[in-house]
Formats: C-alpha cells, structure tokens, sequence
C-alpha cells in the first residue's frame, strides 16, 4: 500500500514540477508581490486579487505559487499563455492537463490528454492513457476503454489502481475477472460490487472473512465489512461487528442506527450496488483519492476525487472528500463550494449542509453558519442541525440560547435521550456549568459519564468542575488520574490533574504536573497562572512571578488580568480568594 502511495504521488506532483521557469528576458523582479495572503482563524488563506503578471515568467511563477497555496483554478488560469506560446512543450501540457483535472476541468484534462499522446514519445503517459479511458467509459466505449488500460506500462500507475480499472473493465464486457483483488480491503471490496453487478454472489462471504483478516484495518474499513454481511443477509455477525465498532466510535449515531435496526429486525442494506461500470470505476477512484487522504497526499486526492466527478456526478462522498481536502488546506470558500453542491434529494445533502455551516462558523459568519441550519431543522426536522445550533452558541458563549436549543433537541427525542446522542448531555451540561446551574451541570455530566465512562473528555471536565469548587475533591482526583492515562500529552488534562491535587493542599504533588502542562501549552495564560500559584505555595516565589506575568501577557481576559495582577503586587496569602477560571473551549473540547 506504501508504494502505491508512493508511486501516485511522484505521479501526480511529477506531472507538475516545480522546475526553473521559462526563459524570459522581460521577466520582472518581485512581479509575484500583488499576490496576497490574508489570515483566517484557521491558518493562511491565498486569495489573487485582479492580479496580472508581466511575462511568461511571471506566469509560470504565478502558477507554482498558487498550486503551492492549493489554488488549482489560478495555478490553471496562469498556465493559459504559456500554453499558447510553447504549444508543444510536453512538461507544460503534462502539468496543465494534471492541474485541469485537480481542477474539475475535466473536459479540458482530457482534450490536453489527447494532444500529449499525439507527440512522439507520450504514448505512454500513464495519466494521460488514463484520463482518455475514462472518456470512453463514460461514454459506454468499454472495449476502448480496456484497450487504452491495457496500454498503460507496467507498473505505471501501480498494482494497487491498475487491477481495479480492468476488473471493472471486463465487468463491463461481462467478463467477471477478479482474481487480482485480493491484496487489500479496497479491492476485495470492489471484488464485492463486481459479483452483485453481474449476479454472481456466491463467492461474496469467502470475500469478507478474507477482509476480515487482512492486516491495518480502519474503522471505516470495519464498518464497510459490517455492511457487505449486512447486505448479504449476515445478521448476526453484522451486528456483532457494529457493536465492537461502536464500542470504539461512540460519536458515530449513524452507527447506533444500524444497531437499533438490526436488533429490532429490521431489514437494512447499507451496501449501494453499482448500476453501470463507469459508476463502478468511479467508485474505485473515489476509493483512491480517500486512501490518498488519509494519507496526506491532498493533491493526489483531489485529482482522483475530480476524476471520479467526471464519472458519476452524483458522488456525494466525492463532494465532502473535496470539501475536507481544500478545508485542510484552508480553502474554505472553495470546500463551502463543494458542500454547498451536494443536491437536496440525495442522502448526503443534509450532512453536506452541516459540514457547510461548521466552515461558516470557522469563517466567523455565524450568522449565515446559523441560517444553513435552521433551514436545515425547519425544512428536513434535522436534529442534528438542531444540536450544531446549540454547540455554535455554546462555543460563541451564548449559553443561555445554548441551553435553550438543546433543551428543544432533547424534547424531539423524548423522555430519555438514548445513548446513541450521549454527547447532548455533556455539551448541555458543560452549558448549565457555565451559566452557574451546577445542579442541572452535574445531573447532566454525571449521566454522559454513565453513558461513556471510558471518556476523557468527561472525565477532566467534571473532575476539574468538583475541583475549581473544592468538592469531591478525591473523586474528582480519580476522575482526572484517569484521563490523563487515557491522554498522558492532553496539556490541559495534566494541568487539571495538578490542579486538584493543589486544591487538595498538596503542592508539590502538583508542581510537576502543572510543568507538565506548561511545557504542553506554554501559552495557556490559565495553566500559566495555575504554575505560578503552585510555585508561590512551594516558596518559589521568583519563578511564580514569571508565570504570573506570563500568564497577563498571553490574555486578554480583563478580570483576569485584574486578578493575576494583584498577586503580583501582594503576593498570595493563605487567605488569598483564588480565580475560579472560565473554561476555555480548548477545555472541552470542540464537540
């Protein structure tokens, strides 16, 4: 699996190299200075405003540096003239066909595809073979299609993708021929899809348990396992494995359906069976690019993922994979495109949409993050919408509207909020706590605790509450003991864990592991403040001061500052009132 990766990247980026630029003796010095950056909340954003270079250096330069920045569209955009004035410079056309297809151009992808296979020498462009195979798939050519795969050189796109296209190719023939995937999940999985499309199943349960044995399974590898038992009427071991799963993914609700359903006899079918082949390799390229993800490798990813697009424009999971991938890479008008392009009618429209809000809310238009989902809850009764709305007020500190929205999604289900949304008692509950309900904060926590015992994120939170309010303070010292096993490098559960041993009086119990912490989040201005009491308490007075100055100059809470400012001036006393700090989001989490 290693070497397909690889491989596919050296592909991929090859076809894009990051060579000198063309020679130009109108070439500007510095003529890249108008294109900008701009912050976002979450790292750098490129943006190109009206920006026009003065020479085919320029343009070259121009490209580079917006595809560096994961701006396929301008890295395109600037490649135009130099197309047009080295028609047949064959590392240009490579790059612009590669940069088309990242792109969603696939139609001009596939028109630079023919132009390289007609210059001597590119016949044997494996991506450029590929692109023009995919043509002839789409347009039901499927005996051509082989024949442009079955052109490709050994081992030019790897043992992993190659056998995928030509099973699926002489599936398409009618030929059922899979006898080379077998090597991994995704293939015995697309071994699966081919059996059901041409009506031969037989083989499909010899197919899982060899999947099932296959080494470096994900949890989503699990989940399609589950499925394919599902769906061919394996109840049982279904069942078995979705609660193991669960067992390891308590957030997946959509996951607790399938247990409910299966418990209570109802028939589902969570495996989709492909209705044409070029849906079938369209599958296997989204399968790609998903495997390219996790691993890293964005710029693989997205040209797999638009090349399945091109294929079937009805791939949801291809628009979210497009979507995660230019979110990470801080493109969030461009990923809120991608979500925003899923359709109503398909079943991934709504989680679309949430994904869409979650990035509005990263963007800091709350307001319009709020409207995606209220449109949301109204229109479609999405209770998860519902939910988001409470978490984007709590996480804006309107904890009043925040109870008050999860109070109406607890009402929708019912008297008792089953486990599958666990997570509404501990956001509600972390809400109660913030407004000062402690009696309504611990009923709900204590209950999520009940429900996820193993959590450690409720474990630091309930535990670090008893402790800032000098309460159970033995338990609340088991509570944090045991996340901060479960988390040894979460910097804020090891300063929870010295900070109830400090409140317990035992200081230098606790000085190591508020250092701990400081060396985790050095610029925590709480965790700061929470060191400099301990070394105060322990007769380093010195060293507290720096923290305590520290600690001021990382906030920008006044109160705080207020606080900290006065043990500077007086020192702490035995007597002295301690802060009882606000928890930060970074505290909970964000759930």
């Amino acid at each position: 699996m290693k070497d397909f990766l690889t491989f596919i990247v050296s592909c991929i980026l090859g076809a894009c190299p990051a060579g000198d630029a063309p020679n130009d003796k109108n070439a500007v010095p510095g003529e890249l200075s108008s294109i900008q950056t701009r912050a976002g909340e979450n790292g750098e954003e490129f943006i190109i405003q009206n920006y026009a270079p003065k020479s085919l250096s320029g343009d070259y330069l121009a490209s580079q540096f917006a595809q560096r920045h994961h701006d396929w569209g301008n890295a395109l955009k600037f490649m135009d003239p130099l197309l047009e004035a080295t028609p047949d410079d064959t590392q240009l056309i490579n790059k612009a066909m590669v940069l088309a297809m990242g792109s969603g151009e696939t139609e001009t992808a596939i028109a630079l595809a023919h132009k390289l296979l007609g210059i001597e020498g590119e016949q044997e462009n494996s991506l450029a073979l590929l692109f023009v195979a995919l043509e002839h798939f789409k347009n039901k050519d499927y005996q051509t299609a082989l024949s442009f795969i079955e052109a490709m050189p050994e081992g030019s796109l790897s043992d992993f993708i190659l056998p995928l296209l030509e099973s699926w190719a002489q599936a398409a023939l009618g030929k059922h021929d899979t006898q080379n995937l077998g090597g991994n999940t995704i293939h015995i999985h697309h071994a699966i899809l081919i059996a059901a499309y041409l009506g031969e199943t037989d083989n499909i349960e010899g197919l899982l348990q060899q999947s099932l044995g296959a080494s470096g399974l994900s949890l989503q590898d699990l989940e399609r396992i589950a499925d394919s038992y599902a769906y061919i009427g394996k109840t049982e071991i279904a069942l078995e494995l979705y609660t193991k799963l669960f067992e390891e993914w308590p957030e997946n609700r959509p996951l607790a359906h399938k247990i409910d359903s299966l418990k209570n006899g109802e028939a589902i079918s969570y495996i989709e069976g492909v209705d044409s082949p070029e849906e079938g390799v369209a599958s296997a390229l989204y399968d790609t690019a998903r495997l390219l993800f996790q691993e890293q490798s964005d710029e693989s990813a997205r040209v797999f993922a638009h090349m399945a697009l091109y294929l079937n424009p009805d791939l949801p999971d291809a628009q979210l994979l497009l979507g995660y991938i230019t979110a990470r890479n801080n493109q969030l008008e461009e990923a809120i495109h991608y979500y925003q392009a899923v359709q109503p009618d398909d079943e991934k429209y709504e989680e679309s949409r949430r994904m869409a809000a979650d990035l509005l809310e990263s963007a800091q238009h709350i307001d319009d993050a709020i409207s995606e989902l209220d449109d949301l809850v109204k229109n479609y009764g999405d209770l998860e919408a519902l939910i988001q709305i409470g978490d984007i007020h709590r996480r804006s500190e309107n904890f009043d509207k925040a109870v008050s929205t999860y109070n109406k999604a607890a009402q929708k289900l019912g008297s008792t909020i089953p486990r599958e949304y666990w997570q509404l008692y501990y956001v509600r509950g972390m809400s109660y706590e913030r407004l000062g309900e402690w009696d309504k904060a611990e009923a709900d926590l204590t209950t999520a605790l009940e429900y996820q015992p193993e959590n450690p994120l409720i474990l630091n939170y309930l535990g670090y509450a008893w402790a800032d309010q000098g309460v159970h303070l033995q338990k609340s010292l088991e509570l944090i003991r045991k996340a901060a096993a479960l988390r040894p490098t979460d910097g804020y559960i090891i300063d929870s864990l010295g900070w109830v041993l400090y409140r317990m009086g035992q200081y230098p119990e606790a000085v190591p592991h508020l250092e701990k912490a400081v060396e985790l989040l050095p610029y925590d201005p709480v965790i700061n403040d929470h060191l400099g009491d301990a070394y105060w308490q322990v007769g380093r007075k010195l060293e507290a001061r720096f923290q305590w100055v520290r600690a001021q100059n990382h906030s920008e809470d006044e109160d705080f500052v207020k606080d900290v400012q006065a043990k500077l001036d007086d020192g702490l006393s035995e007597n002295h009132d301690m802060v009882k700090e606000a928890k930060t989001q970074a505290h909970d989490g964000k759930i």
